[in-house]
């Protein structure tokens, strides 16, 4: 049987998703509980591989399995298993030719960000402080400049894995509620540090420090010196996966 399981995870206390064979990954501590749970090794295959940091709502992963246990009954099992900053939120089986990485459609990431002259300490775990309100207006003006397909190798870090750094933003939305902005990013995939660094450039647009024009002319020199910082990991999170099927 294929299943599709669905992880929820904080960031915070692990060395990225990826199974590493000396650091705490959120992929291996699923296999091991996975692995422990029905009685022979499983392999998770996700959606995306996250960096050190960034957390997930439901991260999307497959794996291959005999066990007996039915799919709505695996997450009660395994979360027992499972320390309490990584849980399986769901469980479904899926048909053979699924492939929870090579199917995907879409990606939705959320950017959390909070204004107060203080560090809030139950803000501060999952979002990033600003200390004066920005100016969303202008943040909205140089988001639209990220929509539809680029060449984003200025808005990425050395050392990703990605074939092309050629990608395909669908829409991005800025909210605020209270002292609360969210910046909600969707593509079709993502570079290496690429949504952080799209969140940094909208911050610095919301201070004046960046205008729309400097957008395009980052996109036509691939110059990342015409971008804003890598905005820190913690508020970074994998919201949605969207697949071409529906599963």
């Amino acid at each position: 049987m294929k299943y599709l399981v669905k992880i929820q995870y904080s960031g915070k206390n692990f060395s990225g998703y990826q199974r590493q064979s000396t650091q705490r990954t959120v992929q291996g501590e699923v296999e091991k509980a996975l692995s422990e749970v029905l009685k022979e090794k499983i392999e998770i295959l996700s959606s995306s591989r996250t960096d050190a940091g960034v957390g997930a709502y439901a991260l999307p992963a497959h794996f291959q399995t005999s066990g007996l246990i039915p799919p709505h009954k695996l997450p009660f099992a395994v979360n027992q298993m499972l320390p309490d900053d990584v849980k399986i939120i769901s469980c479904k089986e899926v048909g053979k030719v699924f492939n929870a990485r090579r199917d995907v459609k879409k990606k939705v990431y959320q950017y959390n960000l909070y204004v107060y002259p203080h560090i809030l300490p139950l803000f501060d775990e999952t979002a990033y402080q600003l200390k004066k309100m920005p100016n969303l207006s202008k943040m909205r003006i140089v988001a639209r400049a990220f929509v539809g397909t680029h060449n984003f190798k200025a808005f990425s870090s050395v050392g990703g894995q990605s074939n092309s750094t050629i990608k395909k933003i669908f829409w991005i939305k800025i909210k605020k509620l209270k002292n609360q902005i969210t910046l909600t990013v969707c593509g079709n995939s993502f570079l290496y540090n690429m949504v952080r660094i799209i969140a940094g450039t909208i911050i610095y647009a919301g201070y004046g420090k960046i205008k729309k024009s400097d957008v395009k002319l980052a996109f036509k020199n691939l110059d990342r010196n015409l971008a804003g910082i890598v905005a820190p990991s913690k508020a970074l999170f994998l919201k949605e996966v969207i697949y071409w099927l529906l599963i």
